[in-house]
């Protein structure tokens, strides 16, 4: 019953803590590509307000190009997104297999309890969890200050930088310990010593 009840905290965890980028596959190739072209050409605006006042607008050093429209900057960063899309998706499908694995296994469990370290492992090496909010709790030495400020931030960057560097160590430890707990409470296998002893006394007895 413990056991059963620490797989399913481990299930929880692991998908709590792909929870983000498993909800950011909902957002398609080409709207990330049209997002950071947004941002591309806003700065692009805010670049060209510090030019002088009095940029000629006729004659040799007028500007010869049209000012680049959303789609012609969005167009160079769309395969790059698919790419990012692609691979993120591949990892959320093994994450969802794993943590189905580890659901409907009964007592053969060492295969999911693989897949469930590997899929925390692959969290930890893909993203890279900071804990920055935890820090600032140590910075700021109040919990209400720290709350104040941990409050301002969305839900994506509380739940990677609070949720996800908490429950990624929980369901790795928390499958190693199952796997640990499943090695050692295997039957256990003779030593040589024993077996030998053990042909000794069957010979014996055959010569008798």
């Amino acid at each position: 019953m413990e056991n059963m009840a620490l797989r399913a905290a481990v299930v929880v965890a692991l998908l709590l803590t792909w929870l983000v980028p498993g909800i950011r596959l909902s957002m398609l190739p080409q709207d990330r590509a049209l997002a950071a072209a947004t941002t591309e050409l806003m700065c692009l605006s805010s670049r060209a307000s510090v030019l002088p006042a009095a940029w000629p607008t006729s004659g040799p050093l007028a500007r010869s190009s049209t000012a680049p429209t959303l789609a012609d900057v969005a167009a160079p960063m769309q395969r790059a997104f698919d790419k990012q899309w692609q691979t993120d998706a591949i990892r959320v499908a093994f994450v969802v297999v794993a943590a189905a694995a580890l659901v409907a296994a009964g007592r053969r469990v060492v295969v999911p309890l693989t897949l469930a370290i590997a899929a925390a492992t692959l969290y930890l090496w893909a993203y890279e969890p900071h804990w920055d909010g935890y820090r600032l709790l140590l910075v700021t030495q109040s919990p209400a200050l720290w709350w104040h400020a941990v409050s301002q931030w969305s839900w994506a960057l509380q739940a990677e930088r609070l949720l996800a560097p908490v429950t990624v160590w929980f369901a790795l430890l928390g499958a190693c310990w199952l796997l640990w707990r499943l090695r050692s409470s295997g039957p256990s296998r003779a030593t040589p010593l024993a077996r030998a002893s053990n042909l000794r006394s069957f010979i014996n007895k055959a010569r008798a």
